[in-house]
């Protein structure tokens, strides 16, 4: 079974509406990934029981005051959720982040209409958007660059390799040596999302457990990340900007050139994978010039030329077609 195969049964069992051979095929499943791990004493298995049994409870809006069991396969189950998800979900601690503020912190709070600009003692700048705050600790720099963010931001961090700058908004956090990047809580607040403007980005959920489970964010990338499932998603930004401001107008002039050479001049220009699927498309010629557009019209405008479309998946954009007009 994929992830993603296990990420849909999971969710239909929280929401029963499994149905006996998917319960089975589940079942098995997590019963192999159990029996790889040897730390869950019968105690902690019986704690995820009755914790996961509350919070479906909860999620099926059952409303009665008789007393529930699970069945030993779903506390196999129940157990695996959280292994698997790497204790995401907030079975355990859910209020793990929010013990984790500083006892002397100083807030910054932007109550104006404008954007605010904040100087931290390294240097680091952060422009605060309407309605949104900013708490470090008062030792802030000498053990630790770590601060926690309420609503939108931009950040540029100056760069210290021996302390990283973290940043926690919510269950997530970001990690940086020295970067710039964008965090935007989505207005239907269960998303939040971290575009990458510069540099390298570490976001992974704020339980310790989760750190591997990260992704790492080069520029033109983001994450949504789903504060409810605690899942993370990568993309691309909506509108990718040049790595290198003032390239020469030549790099994007283009006369017979084919498409496979365009691609990998785009690539470096925006830092972005493009793939090209079909090897004979690859060698269609383009000419034209691209300069003043941005990466997805440069990309409408090379497919309309050539009969090809493109596809984005994650982080990487595919373009296809059968051939050359």
């Amino acid at each position: 079974m994929t992830q993603h195969e296990f990420d849909l049964l999971s969710e239909k069992y929280l929401t029963g509406h499994c149905t006996p051979d998917e319960l089975d095929l589940l079942n098995k499943w997590t019963a192999e990934q159990l029996a790889k791990t040897d730390f869950l004493e019968e105690t902690e298995a019986k704690i995820i029981q009755n914790r996961l049994w509350k919070r479906l409870r909860l999620k099926a809006q059952i409303r009665s005051s008789k007393s529930y069991s699970l069945p030993a396969w779903a506390i196999g189950i129940a157990a695996s959720l959280v292994l698997l998800a790497g204790y995401l979900g907030g079975v355990f601690a859910p209020d793990q982040v929010t013990a984790e503020l500083p006892k002397q912190g100083i807030e910054s709070k932007n109550t104006t209409a404008i954007r605010q600009k904040i100087v931290l003692p390294d240097g680091s700048v952060v422009v605060l958007e309407k309605g949104a705050s900013l708490i470090t600790d008062q030792n802030y720099g000498k053990q630790n660059r770590t601060v926690f963010l309420k609503g939108e931001a931009f950040f540029d961090v100056k760069r210290n390799e021996k302390v990283p700058f973290l940043v926690r908004s919510g269950s997530l956090v970001t990690e940086v040596l020295g970067t710039s990047f964008h965090i935007k809580p989505r207005t239907n607040g269960k998303t939040i999302e971290v575009a990458v403007v510069s540099g390298r980005v570490s976001v992974y959920a704020a339980e310790a457990t989760q750190h591997l489970n990260g992704v790492i964010l080069t520029p033109n990338q983001k994450v949504l990340f789903d504060t409810e499932l605690k899942t993370i998603r990568q993309g691309i930004v909506a509108q990718p900007t040049l790595l290198v401001a003032d390239l020469p107008k030549s790099n994007f002039e283009f006369e017979e050139v084919a498409l496979g050479e365009v691609v990998k001049v785009m690539q470096t220009a925006f830092g972005v994978e493009i793939m090209v699927a079909n090897p004979i498309l690859s060698q269609c010629a383009f000419t034209g010039d691209l300069n003043g557009l941005g990466m997805y019209q440069q990309l409408d405008l090379i497919c309309g030329a050539i009969n090809a479309q493109y596809e984005i998946r994650g982080t990487t954009i595919f373009v296809l077609g059968n051939g050359c007009r």
